[in-house]
């Protein structure tokens, strides 16, 4: 079980600005991206998963480790996908 304000503590050294309570979904922002840890993919998991977004392309992709925004911008770029899809989720059925 990883507690949400190591996850925040995470996010803000690879780079994302988070703001408001300490909770989840976690959120982690850089301009149009964004990264989320949902509770039962980052504490109820034995291999947390992250979903990276691009809002501005509406495209997404799931991630085993915390990327700086630099970072994820790239992995969305090569690997990413439509939000619904779940591209890299290891969690989602048929994946």
């Amino acid at each position: 079980m990883i507690p949400p304000e190591e996850i925040e503590r995470s996010f803000m050294r690879a780079g994302w600005e988070v703001a408001g309570p300490t909770r989840y979904p976690l959120l982690g922002n850089a301009g149009e991206l964004s990264i989320t840890a949902y509770a039962q993919y980052a504490v109820a998991a034995d291999d947390p998963v992250f979903e990276l977004v691009d809002r501005r392309r509406a495209m997404s992709y799931w991630v085993r480790v915390i990327p700086s925004p630099r970072v994820a911008a790239v992995l969305i770029e090569k690997h990413g996908g439509a939000p619904e899809e779940e591209w890299g989720n290891p969690y989602k059925e048929g994946v």
